[in-house]
């Protein structure tokens, strides 16, 4: 790991949670395939990830103020909770789709079927399919909606990520979603996941036609992760960002 300690803290965590997407268009497809994320001059050598353990309180900040912090973790799945309180349920594998989320106004839960922890240990060059059965319950109306994805993930290459929180050697993780009929994704997500801190430090996915992300700003294991030290960390990220 290649680490800037003061810009953020850092400090060895657990595994990642991660969110639904947004689903994209025609255009949002054809900017997924043709914007190319940077990739660094001399890719870095890693030994191959497994996959992580997860301990309760395990806390992560993205940007300067999104928390998620674990809140229950069980042999599949793990319960986070956020800055604005809201609860998340999802598997133990990153690169999954979220199992059950509560939105303004419509519940999202998703099925996942296959065998998506089958890409671990991480290497370059693997692979996994599996498919999501998402299903979107409004608040209002009593009708479901339901759509059916295949997710195809890759581990496409090593690089050097850097973010608010340090630079760390990454696998970067592809994963696209198709609908049946349908040549081209309808969703395209990248991870750039750290073995040093088992965690991923960069996600990317598209939006509107245009790259949006998310950045780590700073990890803090569940014993380190008081709320007097999340504090601290949230008002130094925050004044980071000032001018």
């Amino acid at each position: 790991m290649r680490a800037r300690p003061v810009l953020a803290l850092v400090v060895t965590a657990a595994t990642a949670a991660c969110s639904h997407l947004p689903s994209g268009g025609l255009q949002d497809t054809i900017d997924a395939i043709t914007l190319a994320t940077p990739v660094t001059a001399t890719a870095p050598v890693l030994a191959p990830a497994p996959r992580p353990a997860v301990r309760v309180g395990d806390t992560y900040v993205f940007g300067a103020a999104s928390v998620r912090r674990v809140t229950s973790v069980s042999r599949t799945a793990l319960t986070w909770s956020t800055t604005s309180g809201q609860a998340l349920r999802t598997s133990r594998d990153f690169f999954t789709p979220v199992l059950e989320q509560t939105l303004p106004g419509r519940r999202i839960g998703s099925r996942i079927d296959g065998q998506p922890g089958a890409l671990w240990p991480l290497s370059v060059g693997k692979s996994v399919t599996f498919t999501e059965t998402r299903t979107t319950s409004p608040a209002v109306f009593n009708r479901e909606a339901q759509v059916q994805l295949r997710w195809n993930c890759e581990v496409l290459d090593t690089r050097v990520s850097q973010v608010p929180a340090g630079d760390f050697d990454t696998f970067h993780v592809v994963c696209k979603a198709y609908r049946d009929g349908f040549p081209l994704p309808l969703q395209t997500v990248t991870w750039d996941y750290a073995p040093s801190l088992g965690h991923y430090v960069r996600r990317t996915w598209y939006e509107g036609g245009l790259q949006r992300g998310s950045q780590l700003g700073a990890a803090l294991p569940g014993p380190l992760a008081t709320p007097a030290r999340l504090q601290a960390t949230l008002e130094r990220l925050q004044q980071m960002q000032q001018p």
